[in-house]
């Protein structure tokens, strides 16, 4: 009967804890989101770029680190520490004073889960690299999926710039007011601001160009396959250009990227 009642009673107790530890919790996590808030305040010279999407967007955040590190001290969030607490983690345990670009991550399961990232970063350049079906089961539709992503974007300041892959029919058709630059790329198609053409394939490297604005062609070659790759290297590419790093260094560092882990090993 003892064991029997312990039994019962077990599901009741731990429910119990539940309840009376998560104010505690909540105070906790609190206390971690105003200290990595100061360790931002503290660094108003910082720049933060925020990269989010249904897919692409861990490798852009590697490729574009590789390309602004030729110019810049750069922090990226770690493997898949894209929600509020994993970039409260990576600011409190890795942004040191000397670091100069800080490249976030941003997931979300649900709406306003990216907002809460921003209210936080606060970043100046967003990149959107695509709309799709990931975690529907939990968004509900394609329209909650793009306004999700889209709160990178509306959390802009002003004289932000927005960069929006428009190759994804739920990107191309948001537009971004709120920013003074919004640069869209896509993949082969002209008359949007940037586009790419691959020109040749190879076992050794991929030869591309980038179309920018202006009629400007720039020729890069990478060993990463996949156009869906060199999207993402495009939408690095106009963030460099944008943040002043020159077209040299921009073509060292593409043929230089790395596969990044887990993708295509």
């Amino acid at each position: 009967p003892a064991a029997m009642a312990a039994a019962v009673c077990a599901p009741l107790s731990v429910t119990a804890a539940v309840v009376l530890l998560s104010p505690v919790e909540r105070a906790i996590n609190r206390w971690y989101y105003n200290d990595a808030r100061r360790i931002l305040e503290s660094m108003p010279g910082l720049k933060v770029i925020g990269i989010t999407g249904s897919y692409g967007k861990t490798s852009t955040k590697h490729y574009l680190y590789r390309i602004l590190s030729e110019k810049y001290n750069v922090l990226m969030t770690p493997g898949s520490y894209n929600t509020t607490l994993g970039v409260i983690r990576t600011v409190r345990e890795q942004l040191r004073p000397y670091h100069e670009v800080f490249l976030v991550e941003m997931g979300a399961k649900q709406r306003g889960d990216i907002r809460e990232i921003c209210e936080l970063v606060h970043p100046t350049i967003g990149i959107v690299t695509s709309v799709g079906e990931q975690h529907l089961e939990s968004f509900g539709s394609i329209e909650n999926v793009q306004a999700t992503k889209f709160e990178l974007v509306d959390a802009l300041p002003a004289d932000g710039t927005a960069v929006l892959n428009d190759d994804f029919e739920y990107v191309a058709s948001r537009r971004g007011e709120n920013v003074r630059r919004v640069f869209r790329y896509t993949h082969g198609e002209r008359g949007r601001d940037f586009s790419f053409e691959v020109k040749s394939y190879s076992a050794a490297e991929t030869l591309f160009e980038v179309k920018g604005p202006q009629g400007e062609v720039q020729p890069l070659a990478t060993s990463i396959v996949g156009s869906y790759n060199l999207s993402n290297i495009v939408a690095g590419y106009i963030v460099a250009r944008e943040l002043g790093v020159d077209a040299a260094a921009i073509r060292y560092a593409v043929g230089n990227i790395e596969q990044v882990e887990h993708r295509l090993n």
